[in-house]
């Protein structure tokens, strides 16, 4: 293409490209002594240290039986 292009800006100020990105966990009380059925830490749970709730049994599995077919493909 034989083309030229002109643009033209005034402005006045600081232009930048900015992208702020995150993530925050934090625990409901409530939840975890509903599920739980007593005070449990963060860090307990997210580590393993507790055991897993009969209410999440049918999740954990789920997600067991996803990593292994993952692994399945995976291995193809």
């Amino acid at each position: 293409m034989n083309t030229e292009l002109l643009t033209y800006s005034r402005s006045k100020g600081v232009f930048a490209g900015l992208t702020l990105e995150g993530a925050v966990v934090e625990q409901d009380n409530d939840s975890t002594h509903a599920i739980y059925g007593r005070h449990m830490t963060f860090r307990n749970i997210l580590s393993g240290h507790a055991p897993t709730p009969k209410s999440g049994d049918a999740f954990v599995q789920a997600v067991a039986d996803a990593g292994h077919q993952a692994h399945i493909a995976e291995t193809r």
